[in-house]
This record gives structure tokens, C-alpha cells and sequence, in this order.
């Protein structure tokens, strides 16, 4: 069976053959398939489908990019609002100048205690979830995806 672009073949251990969503596939899912954002093969630079990779939905998903890191600069944690996509150069360094950005997930607002979350996932058979092997998914503090949040884009 050809799974749609975001879904990986898992395991049969770990989850009886069903397949698994990476960072992408998850945002697709839940923006395409539940609420209706068309979504593109690959790379697509209309700017009116979701495209399949991180990198490209960063440039070229409809929505409008709320802020975006510029030399060690982070994009502003005050401008996000919940369901903004936060986009991260989360496995190839703090490389500001020219980023490969690698990761992309939901923002969900701020938990109890005021830190701000976002949900994402990995191609491991454990996602969608709230930590990731990178660190907890906050992005305030000195955390892994708190200094590694390239762009902020709303759909």
C-alpha cells in the first residue's frame, strides 16, 4: 500500500504494520485532511497547498509567515498565537544564515504554569507527542527547540 507524503512505514513490532506520521505529515494531517488546506505532492510555491517537507512549508504554505529568525535574532515567542506553525532548524545547529529547516509543529498556547508548548511528531512509532528526543517541546528557556525556532507561519 503507498502511504501520502508525511506517512512512514513503521515497525511491525511496534505498531502491527499501521505506519506512523513524521513532524510534517502530522501538520498535514490536521490542517489538510481535518480542515480542508489543500495539500501538494512536494515542493509546491503557489502558496496555496501544503507542500510535504518542513522546509518548504516554512516558504511556501498559504498563511503568511508571522516572524522569522534573522541572525541570532529567534523569531518573538509574544507574536504566537495557538495553531501557528513553528518551524525549527532543530538537527543541523544553530545555522541562522542559511538553515535546513528540519522540524515543524503546532503551537498550542501556554500550559498551567505559563511555558509555551507545541505539539509535533517523529517518525518513531511514539508520535504525535509533547517531548521529543531533542528535549521538551517549550519554547521559552535555553531548550533545544526553544534555540532552534527559525519561523512562525499561520495558516
Amino acid at each position: 500500500m503507498e502511504r501520502p507524503g508525511g506517512f512512514s512505514p513503521a515497525e511491525p513490532v511496534l505498531t502491527g504494520g499501521l505506519g506512523n506520521l513524521d513532524c510534517s505529515g502530522y501538520t498535514r494531517m490536521v490542517y489538510g485532511y481535518h480542515l480542508g488546506v489543500p495539500l501538494a505532492a512536494e515542493e509546491d510555491t503557489s502558496g496555496t497547498r501544503i507542500p510535504r517537507k518542513s522546509r518548504h512549508i516554512a516558504d511556501y504554505a498559504p498563511g503568511v509567515v508571522v516572524d522569522r529568525a534573522t541572525g541570532a535574532t529567534p523569531p518573538a515567542a509574544a507574536l504566537l498565537q495557538p495553531g501557528d506553525l513553528v518551524l525549527f532548524n532543530a538537527d543541523s545547529g544553530d545555522d541562522r544564515v542559511s538553515p535546513t529547516l528540519d522540524h515543524v509543529g503546532i503551537y498550542l498556547g501556554l500550559d498551567a504554569v505559563g511555558r509555551r508548548r507545541f505539539l509535533s511528531s517523529r517518525k518513531t512509532a511514539n508520535g504525535p507527542i509533547m517531548s521529543d528526543l531533542g528535549g521538551a517541546s517549550l519554547l521559552d528557556g535555553s531548550g533545544t527547540y526553544a534555540k532552534t525556532l527559525h519561523t512562525v507561519r499561520r495558516i
